[in-house]
């Protein structure tokens, strides 16, 4: 159910986004848009949970349980978002100096509630991206986080320009990549490659893989299409460079038989 309404949602969005504006009457759908990409990015994750060498009842019992710890998995990770979040719009540090306004939903502490869930979305998503190339237990972790934290920079190199221009957030200073600091982005690796460490480390479904993937490739040529009509190009280019990326991690996955975590 939560596909269907996710991209009939994005479908709409991307329309108004691309060729013409949101109302203002409207502008509560964006913080939407947020929330029900978390919760398509998590159902995906959850339901995507293979076992391996199991009964036929117990792989059923088992991803339950898997299916289970995904849903606490996303609520440590919206505690965690919204707290690192809070401390970068007190503090400046982290990213840098910035503030929200209140396009993206009401504000907690100056941080809209939605945040928490765009730190789900974009984390699940890059995990549904990440091989784990042969390796096992802490290494295996650190694997995923590094590739979490390459995926969300990625997407974050075109996200956070366009909602600079958008007026979703405003930026302090200047310099940077299209007005966003450098700092930025280094933080948004950091934290999404620890707060990865949340996510159940479990191996996932081609399926669920290849979804993701698609997933991930439709925000960023959602975004970058909108970059263009904002003129920040490069933010366009970066996009295309992800989503071929992406492809080209899908397909050697797929050639090289390169379980999924």
């Amino acid at each position: 159910m939560i596909k269907y309404v996710f991209w009939v949602w994005y479908a709409i969005g991307a329309l108004l986004l691309i060729l013409f504006s949101i109302p203002e009457s409207l502008q509560f759908s964006s913080g939407i848009f947020l929330i029900l990409y978390a919760v398509y990015a998590a159902d995906l994750s959850a339901k995507g949970q293979t076992s391996l060498f199991m009964s036929d009842q117990s792989v059923i019992f088992q991803n339950k349980l898997k299916g289970h710890s995904v849903w606490i998995s996303a609520a440590l990770i919206w505690t965690g978002g919204m707290t690192v979040e809070w401390i970068g719009v007190h503090s400046g540090r982290l990213f840098g100096e910035y503030e929200y306004t209140r396009v993206l939903g009401p504000l907690i502490y100056g941080v809209p509630v939605t945040l928490g869930f765009a730190w789900i979305a974009v984390i699940c998503n890059a995990a549904l991206l990440s091989c784990n190339f042969g390796q096992k237990g802490f290494r295996l972790l650190a694997v995923r986080s590094i590739q979490v934290g390459f995926w969300t920079v990625l997407l974050d190199l075109v996200l956070d320009p366009v909602a600079h221009a958008r007026n979703f957030w405003q930026w302090g200073g200047g310099g940077g990549f299209y007005h966003v600091p450098w700092s930025n982005f280094a933080g948004w690796f950091i934290v999404s490659a620890l707060l990865s460490l949340c996510l159940p480390n479990v191996h996932i479904s081609r399926s669920a893989t290849r979804r993701g993937t698609r997933l991930y490739q439709a925000i960023l040529i959602l975004f970058g299409l909108i970059s263009l009509r904002e003129g920040l190009p490069l933010c366009a280019v970066i996009a295309g460079l992800g989503a071929a990326l992406s492809e080209g991690g899908l397909r050697y996955a797929g050639s090289r038989q390169i379980q999924k975590l």
